[in-house]
């Protein structure tokens, strides 16, 4: 259950294999792949079951090894250049805890990618613009959106979104 994700490109009406897709720290149960978007020339994938306790971006081809923090999950970004798929980012949630599930859902659109942890625990009840997220985890498994914009070839944090009914 580690998961893959594979790649196909039409040309006219022929479909071909053009990328096999795997974490860079490939580990038991991160299940990476379960979810997918692609936009132009970028696919965002989550694996919700990936287990490091990092709570930064990396941007470039790394990803954490340390498996301490049991499915937060994370969110591998690769960029296309012709017919070569390169991992851009690692992106992993600012307040990261165990059993959130980041990347459970993963929507991208040109530069902005939103990433879905429907276990996350804060209590917050509002938008935080900009890199902050809330570290209260006493409102159990209530879910957050984090979204994420690209500069160039660079990935930060735009958003963390709670529901105003949390």
């Amino acid at each position: 259950s580690s998961g893959a994700v594979y790649v196909y490109r039409r040309t006219g009406a022929t479909w071909s294999a053009e990328a096999y897709l795997k974490a860079a720290n490939n580990g038991t149960n991160d299940y990476f792949g379960y979810s997918v978007s692609i936009s132009g020339e970028t696919i965002a994938v989550g694996a919700y079951g990936e287990d490091s306790n990092q709570t930064t971006i990396t941007n470039g081809s790394g990803a954490s090894a340390d498996n301490t923090n049991t499915n937060s999950g994370a969110v591998y970004v690769y960029q296309r250049t012709g017919a070569t798929w390169t991992q851009e980012a690692y992106l992993k949630a600012a307040n990261n805890n165990a059993e959130d599930f980041f990347g459970i859902s993963v929507s991208i659109s040109a530069d902005t990618i939103a990433v879905g942890a429907y276990y996350e625990d804060s209590n917050q009840t509002t938008i935080t613009n900009g890199s902050g997220a809330s570290a209260n985890n006493s409102n159990t498994d209530s879910g957050a959106v984090y979204v994420y914009k690209r500069t160039g070839a660079t990935w930060a944090p735009e958003a963390y979104l709670k529901a105003a009914n949390n």
